[in-house]
């Protein structure tokens, strides 16, 4: 139970939410909160981090090789779930019959590097894979959620399963498709 927040009383939700407000607006801010909680019938003291949020989620995936990959969200990263190296682009999903379902990268876990080039976030991502080839065999590095690394090689196939964004415009709340990479015959 939250009793107080930089020794201010804590009443309800609102408290907390004005608390942080002022927290973003004040300068040279270090992002902290000095929290007084309940837990297990004693009185706690804490420091707390604060992180911003937009409250969107997700707003820009790739499907490449038929996985599904994005920055990491809020909530992997809200549990400390990041490689030792701090960056890679995250694996959410993949599709059966993939080439990575074939060669065996699943869900759960980052690409820090393509064919030995970091992928720093999505758009290194990107700017990496689209110099691949169809048919090309691509190294892939990877951290697994239980920070455990691994290698592997998969083969590209852009006649199945090419290369694409998918990305939310909050301006007009629609979600825009763009391929990056396919084969000719496959963009029809």
């Amino acid at each position: 139970m939250i009793l107080a927040i930089n020794k201010e009383p804590i009443t309800c939700f609102l408290d907390i939410e004005k608390t942080c407000q002022e927290l973003d607006q004040s300068i040279g801010s270090d992002g902290v909160l000095n929290m007084t909680i309940f837990r297990q019938g004693k009185e706690i003291d804490l420091v707390v981090g604060t992180d911003v949020r937009d409250g969107n989620g997700t707003t820009r995936m790739v499907n490449w090789c038929g996985c599904i990959i994005q920055d990491p969200h809020s909530a992997v990263r809200a549990l400390g779930f990041l490689p030792e190296e701090g960056h890679g682009v995250y694996v959410a999903r993949w599709c059966h019959g993939s080439p990575v379902h074939r060669y065996g990268l699943y869900a759960l876990q980052w690409i820090i590097e393509i064919n030995g080039q970091p992928t720093t976030d999505l758009e290194t991502f990107i700017k990496v894979v689209k110099g691949l080839e169809d048919g090309e065999f691509v190294r892939v590095r990877t951290v697994h959620l239980n920070g455990k690394p691994r290698v592997l090689t998969l083969k590209q196939d852009l006649h199945y399963w090419p290369t694409w964004e998918l990305s939310f415009e909050p301006e007009t709340a629609t979600w825009r498709r763009k391929i990056i990479k396919a084969l000719q015959s496959a963009r029809a």
